[in-house]
């Protein structure tokens, strides 16, 4: 008689991974993301993973809804885009940014979709920078430069995952200690929107399922930017 197989127990670990594990080998410093100093037992990455949370995620439920309550986004029916928002607390000091992907001078979310935030009300900040149009000169969240790989594709995509990482390099903060960094990102979709492929960036994890993992051209390009290693510790 063949034994019983208890079903497996969800992973009731963060739902999203956004730019990979923290097992992973980082493509900017080529050290294990996971990998601590041998003398002072630290991570050498400040960031190893980039997750989300439920706190964030309910932030992404009230701007959606102020969205959809916005009328003159409604004048237009097939708009699409992903939002996303950001936490991080770095050398003790907390931001929390707002996002959206797209080509448009002006981003979606605008100051007046952020009414009745609760979580840290009042202190979320809109951001828009512009992704570098080709491979050089990206921005860490440390602030420091560096070059993507030539073969990473969709390097000029602007989306939510990469505005929020490149707006918070912009701050050029100081960097003494990372307490986290954590991410997440919804589909907005029409309410005629015809587009397949961004209805189809939703999470697979355990814990949610309505917001969305990053795309395949962010998932390259995250690792690079979530790197906080100093330059002048990297050897080529």
């Amino acid at each position: 008689m063949p034994s019983k197989v208890r079903p497996r127990n969800p992973d009731r670990a963060p739902n999203l991974l956004h730019g990979g594990k923290k097992s992973d080998t980082c493509p900017r410093c080529h050290f294990p993301r996971n990998k601590k100093d041998k003398n002072k037992g630290k991570l050498l990455h400040g960031i190893p993973e980039v997750t989300d949370s439920e706190q964030l995620r309910s932030v992404l439920v009230t701007i959606d809804r102020n969205l959809r309550q916005d009328q003159d986004l409604m004048k237009d029916p097939d708009a699409v885009f992903m939002m996303g928002v950001l936490e991080a607390k770095i050398s003790g000091r907390e931001h929390f940014l707002i996002a959206s992907s797209g080509r448009t001078a002006e981003p979606w979310i605008r100051e007046k979709h952020l009414n009745g935030i609760s979580y840290h009300q009042g202190a979320w900040e809109t951001v828009n920078p512009a992704p570098p149009a080709g491979h050089r000169g990206w921005l860490t969240v440390r602030g420091e430069t560096v070059d993507l790989a030539p073969n990473v594709a969709g390097v000029t995509r602007p989306c939510s995952a990469v505005k929020l990482l490149l707006g918070l390099g912009g701050k050029r903060l100081e960097w003494k200690s990372v307490e986290y960094l954590r991410m997440s990102e919804m589909v907005y979709v029409g309410p005629e929107a015809d587009d397949a492929g961004m209805r189809n960036w939703h999470g697979k994890g355990a814990t949610n399922s309505w917001t969305a993992h990053s795309c395949d051209a962010c998932q390259a390009r995250i690792p690079y930017l979530i790197c906080d290693v100093p330059t002048n510790q990297i050897v080529d």
